[in-house]
């Protein structure tokens, strides 16, 4: 799924994006999405937002070659993407679409992965209507989603961390999505099974750490945005490097997991 349109697809975007799925951080999450969800072979689930396809490849794992992901995503480029990484499995396809016109059949999907994707999404109401309607009857969703003003780093100067958050603030439409999803989860007419936080947290600096990816893209994503300059966003990275090689890193940003099911 398109993160916004103040991120663009470009071939440097891409690599941000394939790095930030690679750490370990994300391949937790990964791990805990799929025990939630507890596919089994045959069935018929769909990604929303598969993005670069990490989420996809371990779903068509899971349900084997008897079963079908279903991967949608707005985003040409990340599809093409995708596809490259799921290649040689028939059984996992590809369509281009958004999150609040899925283009999947009514009462077609065993099970759904919703990760980091409503968040920027305009009518969260509309896509949740959309999920609900292409499950099946029991059908179930595992839905991630990011609290973003609880994202932190060890930082010099709290001034300009705040100025630099503030403006990373625009890249997405809900930035507080988690407080609220839960009514609209059941104004959709989900029922919930359970509810958990994904804490991503670090205190160990290396370049495949979670949190040393995620400066990188908000140090492309801020400059021109609410009076911050390129200049005060490569200092802002300057620092937080300089912070993890002194042995001082620190990192966290809360993950929201809700599982919830369709009634039968």
């Amino acid at each position: 799924m398109s993160i916004s349109e103040g991120l663009q697809f470009d071939d440097a975007m891409v690599r941000t994006l394939e790095s930030l799925y690679q750490t370990k951080e994300a391949a937790i999450r990964r791990k805990l999405v799929l025990d939630a969800l507890q596919l089994r072979l045959g069935e018929c689930t769909l990604d929303i937002g598969t993005g670069p396809g990490f989420v996809a490849l371990e779903m068509a794992a899971a349900v084997g070659s008897t079963g079908q992901v279903e991967c949608i995503d707005d985003s040409e480029t990340m599809i093409n993407v995708a596809l490259k990484r799921c290649a040689g499995k028939p059984w996992i396809c590809f369509q281009r679409g958004g999150a609040t016109e899925l283009p999947v059949a009514s009462n077609s999907c065993d099970a759904a992965a919703v990760v980091q994707v409503y968040e920027f999404v305009p009518n969260v109401p509309r896509a949740l209507e959309e999920s609900h309607r292409v499950l099946r009857p029991g059908g179930r969703a595992a839905i991630v989603s990011t609290d973003w003003p609880s994202i932190a780093w060890n930082s010099s100067d709290d001034a300009r961390m705040a100025r630099i958050l503030d403006a990373f603030s625009e890249h997405c439409a809900h930035i507080t999505l988690p407080r609220i999803l839960t009514p609209m989860l059941k104004a959709a007419g989900f029922v919930s099974s359970s509810q958990s936080v994904l804490p991503q947290f670090s205190v160990s600096y290396s370049p495949d750490r979670l949190g040393v990816h995620m400066a990188g893209l908000i140090r492309a994503f801020v400059p021109g945005r609410r009076g911050v300059t390129q200049e005060e966003a490569a200092a802002w990275l300057e620092d937080l490097t300089h912070t993890g090689e002194r042995g001082e890193w620190f990192f966290n940003v809360n993950q929201y997991l809700f599982l919830v099911e369709k009634a039968a």
